[in-house]
């Protein structure tokens, strides 16, 4: 009787398939194949250079290849994996030597969509790269957000100390020159705006002294060197202040309009007609 219940159980095993074996394998140089009872191919392994170890292994489902993973150092651990949907995308894994991870996802044309990146190994990507149709359109990382329009960077929105919150937002034109930089306060609104010539050098600058959210001090930045700096205060449009520094940061003149009527009534040190 005892006999007899194995038997059974064996069979019950055997009728409803209970197996994760291949049915039959098929070795060839270079590579180990693996079908199921259908004859179709489950998996393969493959040895490229025939060192008697293999590098690859493929995994397939209905005559389609599902998976693939490789051991590229000979350590027998897999390094990369690459994953196919049924929709066409794909999915690439790759595992760095200190511990960096790093996935790739692609569309159905196989094109890239977009890469992120684990760099400490804390199971958060801190790193992501976004594509469309193949071209970058923003990265995402720790200390800000880099957009792009048809590949090339118009604005970068910066957590220099990383606390979460944007210090600096950044503009560019052409190819990646920086034309504009806002700085910001802790509430987002802009302290200060710079703007650059095509050689990377400030033009002029724009600042919020009293933190009402108005720029009321302007700065211009001259081929000599020199700064001319005018002050509204009152922020009526007629500027109260006007000094010209020289390229050491010392101050050439001052001149004040002490009535509001728009023109300077007291100057000090040397005026300069024209710079």
């Amino acid at each position: 009787m005892r006999f007899a219940g194995i038997f059974a159980i064996f069979l019950l095993l055997s009728v409803s398939g209970v197996s994760s074996a291949a049915e039959w394998v098929q070795e060839s140089p270079g590579q180990k194949a693996y079908y199921d009872s259908r004859g179709q191919l489950e998996r393969l392994e493959i040895d490229g250079d025939r060192d008697g170890r293999f590098e690859a292994e493929e995994r397939y489902y209905n005559q389609s290849r599902v998976e693939r993973r490789e051991d590229l150092d000979g350590d027998g651990q897999w390094e990369r994996e690459y994953r196919w949907h049924k929709d066409g995308s794909a999915e690439l894994t790759e595992q760095g030597r200190k511990g960096k991870l790093q996935k790739t996802f692609y569309n159905a044309s196989g094109a890239v969509t977009r890469i992120e990146k684990d760099s400490d190994r804390d199971g958060q990507f801190e790193s992501i790269w976004e594509y469309s149709a193949g071209v970058l359109q923003r990265v995402k990382k720790p200390r800000g957000v880099w957009h792009y329009q048809n590949g090339k960077l118009r604005r970068a929105e910066l957590d220099e100390d990383r606390n979460g919150r944007t210090e600096r937002v950044e503009y560019y034109q052409d190819s990646n020159r920086l034309v504009k930089v806002e700085e910001l306060t802790a509430n987002g609104t802009v302290r200060s705006t710079w703007h650059y010539d095509a050689n990377g050098k400030p033009q002029r600058a724009e600042e919020d002294t009293d933190g009402d959210g108005r720029l009321d001090c302007q700065r211009r930045y001259h081929a000599n060197g020199t700064m001319e700096q005018t002050i509204d205060a009152d922020e009526n449009g007629i500027p109260e202040l006007r000094e010209l520094f020289s390229a050491t940061g010392n101050l050439i003149s001052r001149e004040e309009d002490l009535d509001g009527d728009g023109v300077f009534d007291l100057r000090t040190g040397k005026i300069a007609n024209k710079l």
